[in-house]
């Protein structure tokens, strides 16, 4: 008699039904694996045709039997995009709005963060759950408010306006993850540091903020992506050349009856390379911090 029972390990304990069940695996994981590959293939796609494109000269752009690779490579459209155009003035601008959202949000997001998770004050759930609801809400909505609210203030054309508004939007989000990975951190070092005769914010920046490293790496690049790309904001708020972000001056090459694809490309490669950048230097902190927000939030 054939013994079709289970293993411990849940695998049947007759040889054909190890066979079947082993085929069943692998014919699994192909299929995984398989739809993983063709996801890859969907995703990086664009980013490759935009890559592939960036090094082509005008007469394969514009090609009829286009391929996917140049023929003859060349750095004409970099050149023509950085020293032909006003793109150097509009990388400067979206460096200094990035970086300046980005730390005005992480600061004051990872001492909002360090509250919620470690003081108890009455209204503490409700005032992470509102900031959780900010998150949600549809930016687009707030474009109208906003403009007047930056109009009244005589904000307009200003990069500062930009800077409060990316700080703003990227704080919820750099609350909820910092807050999670300050309640990974164990109690007992506060306790230790405080029998010590450490004050609450010397624990913070000594103790717990070094133990925060990889949190405090994710919510920086998140912070800095979502201020690199803006586009909508910016469109709105910025009204002079000398103003423009890149993605806005990258809009700008559209002509009123042609595209500038040659420049476009080029300008749309020079707009991912620092990212690109951040995350293959920050990778491992970002996974982990990601994860060790996770486990509680």
């Amino acid at each position: 008699m054939t013994d079709t029972a289970l293993n411990p390990g849940g695998a049947p304990r007759s040889e054909a039904a190890m066979n079947a069940w082993r085929s069943r695996e692998f014919l699994m994981r192909l299929g995984l694996y398989l739809f993983l590959s063709a996801l890859t293939i969907v995703v990086l796609f664009p980013i490759l045709w935009m890559a592939s494109s960036s090094f082509k000269p005008q007469s394969e752009l514009f090609a009829r039997d286009m391929t996917l690779l140049p023929i003859d490579w060349t750095l004409a459209s970099y050149v023509a995009v950085w020293q032909g155009t006003n793109f150097p003035t509009y990388f400067l601008n979206s460096f200094k709005i990035a970086v300046a959202s980005t730390a005005l949000s992480v600061i004051v997001g990872m001492y909002a963060a360090y509250a919620i998770a470690r003081i108890r004050f009455r209204g503490r759930y409700a005032f992470g759950m509102l900031l959780l609801i900010a998150q949600m809400f549809p930016q687009i909505m707030l474009v109208i408010p906003l403009f007047i609210v930056v109009q009244k203030a005589g904000l307009l054309n200003t990069h500062i306006a930009l800077i409060v508004c990316y700080a703003a939007f990227a704080l919820p989000f750099t609350v909820w993850m910092m807050r999670g990975f300050f309640e990974t951190i164990p109690e007992e070092l506060e306790d230790a540091a405080a029998v010590d005769g450490a004050g609450i914010l010397t624990t913070f920046h000594k103790i717990i903020l070094p133990l925060a490293g990889p949190g405090l790496a994710a919510v920086t690049i998140f912070a800095f992506i979502r201020s690199w790309n803006e586009f909508l904001f910016a469109l709105v708020f910025l009204q002079s050349r000398t103003m423009f972000t890149m993605p806005i001056g990258l809009a700008s090459f559209q002509e009123e009856y042609t595209f500038r694809w040659d420049l476009i490309m080029a300008g749309a490669g020079i707009i991912t390379l620092p990212i690109l950048f951040f995350f293959l230097l920050m990778q491992k902190f970002i996974v982990a911090g990601l994860l060790g927000g996770a486990v509680k939030g």
